[in-house]
Order: C-alpha cells, then sequence, then structure tokens
C-alpha cells in the first residue's frame, strides 16, 4: 500500500506559483488539499483495516472474495459437471463451448497435453471455448497435491490470470514441482511473497481440491488428464484433431440453442444436460476378479528376449512393459529391491508392450531394441535406466541424447526410429502379452502366475516365496537349468498362438 502511495505522489504535477500577489496563498491551497487528501486516505484505510480485522474478514474473506474474479460471483450449479467463480477460468462466462479439464500438476500425460490446449485457445479464442480447471491430483503423485494447493493459493489472492501463469509455469517446469518453486513461481505470477505462504499455511485451498476430486469421481474422470466438452467425454493426452472434432460439434450445436431463444449463459448448462453420460457402476466384484487371479500358472514363454540375472534362476518373472507408462516407471523400485533381496534366484525378462495411446512408447522401445543388437543385453538395460530416468521425456532429441550419451551409432539409432526397424519384435511380445491376458501394464507373471499393476515388494515377495518353497521341494528331480520349462509345461495355454522370437 506504501508503494502505491508514494507512485502516486510523485505522479502529481505540483504548478509552480504564479507571479501575481494571490498565487502564493493558491498554491498553498493546491499544497493543502493533496496533503488533506492523502491523510485521508490513510484514515479510511486504517479505519478499513480495523473493521476487516476486528470483524474476522482478513486472509478468509479474501479468499472467498477473490476467487470470483473480475467478472463476480457466478455459478453454472445445475449442471451435472458444475462449474463456478470458484474455479480457475480462461474464456468468457458467455462462450458457447466449455472444456472441464480434470488435470494433475504431476501427471506427465497432463504436461503432454497442455500444448494442445494452448492450440485450442489460438484456434478459437476466448469468445467460443472456455477452460476450466478441476484439481485431480493422483494419489500416487505425491507432488500433485501440494502444487494444487499452491495453485489455489494464487487463484485466491489474484485471480484467474495469476493461476494461468503459475499453471504454466508449473508444467513447463514438472521435474522442479517444490514448496521454494511455488513460492518464486507464484511471486511471478503477480503474488505477494508473504500473503502466499500465508495463503498456503491456511489450508484453505485443500477444502476445494477434495470437492474437485469429489465432482471426478462422481462424473467418472479417474485418471488424468480427463475433459469434459460440454459434457462430452474426452480421455488422456489427445492431438489437438480429437479436441477440434469434438469442439466445432458442439458449437454447432450451442448456436443452434441461442438461436432457439437459449441465453449465452445458459447454454453450457442446457448442453451439459443434453451430453452428460453418467459412468456405468462397476460391478462389485467383476473387475478385481481377474486381477487377483495369481494362482493360475500361465504359459509365458521367454524366447530370446533380454533379461537380468542368471539363466538357470529358480524364479523367472517376465515383465510386459512400456517405456512411456508412468506406472512403469513407478514400479522399477520394487524391481531393483527383489534383485537386492533374492540375487541369483531371480531373473527378471523384458517383453516390449507399447500401448497404443503412449505415442512415444514405440519409438523408445525401437531404441531399447538397438541398444541391444549394438552392445548386447547390458546395452539394452542400460537403454531401459535412461528411458525410465528420461521419462516423459521422449521425443526424438531426447532418444538421440541418450543414444549418444551411451555411445550407440546414433544415425543407425535414428534410422531404427524413423523406419520402426524392429516393429515385428515389438509386435511378437505385444501379441503374446495380449495372448495371456496382459492386457495393461506393467504386468507381470512370476513362474507363470500374474501381478497386475506398480505393485509394493511385498505383493511380489509373496508370490517369490511360494515359488522358492516349489523349487525347493522339486530339487533332484528337475536340474535347475530346466526348472522354468518344467513349470511352463503344465501352465495354462495362451488364448491364442503368440508369434515367438
Amino acid at each position: 500500500m506504501s508503494n502505491e502511495t508514494d507512485h502516486e505522489a510523485r505522479d502529481v504535477e505540483v504548478h509552480p506559483p504564479s507571479e501575481s500577489g494571490s498565487g502564493i496563498s493558491h498554491g498553498i491551497a493546491i499544497i493543502g488539499f493533496i496533503l488533506c487528501f492523502f491523510a485521508g486516505a490513510a484514515l479510511v484505510w486504517g479505519y478499513d483495516t480495523h473493521r476487516m480485522k476486528t470483524a474476522g474478514i482478513s486472509l478468509d474473506a479474501m479468499w472467498r472474495s477473490v476467487s470470483g474474479g473480475a467478472a463476480g460471483t457466478w455459478a453454472d450449479s445445475d449442471s451435472p459437471i458444475p462449474v463456478t467463480s470458484k474455479d480457475p477460468v480462461w474464456g468468457n462466462r458467455d462462450a458457447p463451448v466449455t472444456v472441464v479439464v480434470f488435470s494433475d500438476f504431476q501427471c506427465p500425460f497432463c504436461s503432454r497435453v497442455e500444448p494442445t490446449l494452448e492450440q485450442v485457445k489460438k484456434t478459437y479464442g476466448p469468445g467460443k471455448v472456455r477452460l476450466v480447471w478441476k484439481n485431480q491430483p493422483l494419489p500416487f503423485h505425491e507432488k500433485a497435491k501440494p502444487a494444487a494447493e499452491a495453485a489455489q493459493a494464487v487463484f485466491a489472492l489474484k485471480g484467474s490470470d495469476a493461476f494461468w501463469k503459475f499453471h504454466d509455469t508449473a508444467f513447463q517446469n514438472q521435474k522442479d514441482l517444490a514448496p521454494e518453486a511455488y513460492e518464486k513461481w507464484a511471486v511471478d505470477a503477480g503474488v505477494d511473497a508473504n500473503q502466499f505462504k500465508s495463503a498456503l499455511a491456511s489450508k484453505k485451498g485443500s477444502s476445494k481440491i477434495d470437492e474437485d476430486q469429489q465432482l471426478a469421481t462422481k462424473v467418472g474422470a479417474n485418471g488424468t488428464p480427463s475433459f469434459r466438452i460440454n459434457g462430452v467425454e474426452l480421455v488422456g493426452a489427445q492431438p489437438f484433431d480429437k479436441f477440434k472434432e469434438a469442439i466445432d460439434k458442439e458449437l454447432g450445436k450451442a448456436q443452434a440453442k441461442i438461436a432457439a431463444g437459449t441465453p449465452k449463459d445458459q447454454v453450457y448448462v442446457a448442453m451439459s444436460k443434453e451430453n452428460f453420460k453418467a459412468p456405468a457402476p462397476k460391478p462389485a466384484a467383476a473387475e478385481p476378479e481377474e486381477k487377483e487371479d495369481t494362482t493360475t500358472v500361465w504359459k509365458v514363454p521367454v524366447g530370446n528376449a533380454p533379461f537380468q540375472g542368471k539363466a538357470d534362476a529358480p524364479i523367472t518373472i517376465v515383465e510386459f512393459s512400456d517405456f512411456q507408462c508412468p506406472f512403469c516407471k513407478r514400479v522399477e523400485p520394487s524391481l531393483e529391491k527383489i534383485r537386492e533381496t533374492y540375487g541369483d534366484k531371480v531373473r527378471i525378462v523384458w517383453k516390449h508392450e507399447p500401448l497404443p495411446f503412449h505415442p512415444r512408447a514405440e519409438p523408445a522401445a525401437e531404441l531399447a531394441v538397438e541398444a541391444r543388437i549394438q552392445k548386447g543385453d547390458k546395452g539394452f538395460w542400460e537403454a531401459h535406466k535412461r528411458l525410465f530416468e528420461s521419462q516423459p521425456k521422449l521425443e526424438d532429441a531426447d532418444l538421440e541424447k541418450i543414444a549418444a550419451d551411451m555411445g550407440l551409432d546414433v544415425a543407425k539409432v535414428k534410422t531404427a526410429i524413423a523406419d520402426k526397424k524392429h516393429k515385428a519384435l515389438i509386435d511378437a511380445d505385444n501379441a503374446l502379452g495380449q495372448s495371456v491376458q496382459a492386457n495393461g501394464t506393467p504386468h507381470f507373471f512370476v513362474n507363470g502366475r500374474r501381478i497386475v499393476g506398480a505393485q509394493p515388494f511385498d505383493k511380489f515377495k509373496a508370490i517369490i516365496d511360494e515359488e522358492l518353497k516349489k523349487y525347493d521341494d522339486a530339487k533332484g528331480r528337475v536340474a535347475a537349468k530346466d526348472y522354468y520349462d518344467s513349470v511352463m509345461k503344465t501352465a495354462k495355454e495362451s488364448q491364442a498362438k503368440a508369434k515367438r522370437l
């Protein structure tokens, strides 16, 4: 406040007194008026400050009042996906298309879709499209909720414009999510550092985040990023064409609504009511049934796949994985602990399963296969390590840097990626995975027994220990080098004949 007053005082132009006798009294009157003005302003400011404190307004009131934004308080509460002035918004209140964004500051796919959303903004402008942010920090992203709380504090103090500045910086620096970074980014967005610290410490943003997450669950936005375009579902880091198709369709329908007499600021409520489809309730036992089946032994041939450990280890873990999948990266510490705990008793076998909605998974797999060709299994596992460390940065330039740092022939790597040189091998792994119902990643078979997802070490340990006991019981009857093949002889056949390496 004092800095603003000083700035105003310097900008006042004080005319010199006239040469007439009355000039002195006139100049004094002007100066007196200015002094009275600032004295009165200070008195009013002091009174207002005292009134806010005694009334208990302070930060709590600011949190509520500022979040309404410059346009004031409004709410589209009748929509099945309600949005209000308590949400960060880009675009006009009465834009005919509303894109509700359920997102997570730590999610690599949310970061990947940001350039597409920028293209949406530039293509349609604030008059046709508004974006509404909803927090959906996923529980396994430990930095996501603190980042969301920081963003909410920025929004509460300075509104939507500051929020989007903070939002952009956070996604551009996703690997640097940390409290000290949040404060710097908030200040860069125009927020006072001390006010930001107080707002963040108050945890007032947590309740809004909880509300957003409850809404996400209600509408079926259980993963990120997830979008509702006038109520129409669009899931994942989709390309611009997918957004354009949905937006163009909704623009046409919205214009028809407006022409028929629907007020512009009621179009979203009307359209979302028509378009929204509630998620189907999941059967109580149907979904976990397959995932919890850890007793069936599946026939999963190793073939010529790369592996870590000894070839005659009594425990074989076949992993179907994807270098762009965040869950595959997340399970790596569990696998490392398995290697440390069991040593030569376990071998871990890699099978490629690049998922179709991960556009950089297949190029990364091409690099890994090429690394194995150039430098053997050691080269494959080094590429494996570097690719997961680089995730989510897996663009061509990132892959070329990994190849160069490994001392690979970069030209051959670039050719392999461009020509999909190793596609047949990768597709064979993928086909094998599909045949044994490994429909998501990461997916494991411990001596043929299924484990799904980024499970903790203890989940693996329980099955490994059971299988080791079986091996001990079979000692003397089966040679170590033949043990896995003997287990596979009585294993369940795949549902379709997979290609073999």
